[in-house]
């Protein structure tokens, strides 16, 4: 019986502690939304620019903000279009957009956008 514990223990031991060093592979584009608003307050940038396609131009700078932004707007919706995702405050307003690509059999993050609303709350 006590043979039995230990044998179940280590492999579930043995299971657990391999899990911790599996890359993430994101399949769709609102499971990789989901992972980076779930996770953002422990996410970092190394981390992060693991789901950033090749050709990207998205920086530390973008990443920051979007961690501010997420922060700020805790409480959102979105519409997906394609493999665009776009994220809206509770007012409506869009606080941010995605643009995922397909590169190496899953999915990242091509296009960062933050919307430059004026004065007057139209976007710029």
């Amino acid at each position: 019986m006590k043979f039995n514990l230990f044998c179940l223990f280590a492999i579930l031991t043995l299971f657990l502690t391999a899990c911790g060093d599996k890359v993430l592979v994101v399949r769709t584009p609102l499971e990789g939304d989901h992972y980076i608003r779930s996770n953002i307050d422990s996410l970092e940038w190394k981390h992060f620019s693991g789901m950033v396609a090749s050709g990207s131009d998205i920086n530390e700078e973008d990443f920051n903000q979007l961690k501010w932004t997420l922060e700020y707007y805790n409480k959102t919706s979105y519409i997906m279009v394609s493999n665009e995702l776009f994220r809206f405050n509770q007012d409506g307003r869009m606080v941010y957009y995605t643009d995922w690509i397909e590169e190496d059999g899953q999915y990242k993050i091509e296009e960062l956008g933050f919307p430059n609303y004026d004065t007057s709350g139209d976007i710029e």
